[in-house]
């Protein structure tokens, strides 16, 4: 009998422990699908309003201080993309910028989300831009933009903008 009671212990004991670690593991799913849920929510709030002022800095500038402002810009972009970004701008933006004499005047007239995550998120982006050179004649274009965001500590970054 004292066999039986031993084993009885033990089994007991292993059923506790399994069924420990299950409730832990379901409350620990519980736990990380409400902290995905509340990300989501959170950058489906932040994201449209973020876009709807950082657009018109990234996409906007006045020939005679274009290198100011694009250094304002850089601060809103992930790594990668301000490596690319910056390749763009010095390569041909700001040539063509002091040559033609542009000015890049830019108003976002809507914005949707697209997709979001935790930690990313995709806003569509429609913006009309006003494009003024020496000749002094404007030129108005209205585009749509998807603009994909990453998270970056606190901040959310651009990671890519991609004509529509």
């Amino acid at each position: 009998m004292g066999r039986l009671s031993s084993r009885l212990s033990v089994l007991v004991a292993v059923l506790f422990a399994a069924g420990f670690v299950a409730l832990a593991g379901f409350g620990g799913t519980l736990y990380w699908n409400r902290v995905e849920r509340v990300g989501e929510q959170e950058a489906r709030t932040e994201l449209p309003q973020l876009a709807a002022q950082q657009i018109p800095i990234i996409l906007g500038f006045d020939y005679q201080t274009i290198e100011r402002s694009r250094t304002d810009a850089y601060r809103l972009l992930t790594s990668d993309f301000r490596r690319e970004y910056e390749d763009d701008t010095t390569k041909n933006v700001i040539p063509a910028a002091r040559e033609r004499q542009l000015i890049s005047q830019v108003n976002v007239v809507g914005v949707g989300m697209l997709d979001a995550h935790r930690d990313s998120g995709s806003v569509m982006v429609y913006m009309n831009r006003v494009l003024t050179d020496k000749t002094k004649q404007p030129l108005y274009d209205g585009s749509r933009l998807k603009v994909d965001y990453q998270k970056v500590g606190q901040d959310w970054r651009i990671r890519n903008i991609t004509p529509i």
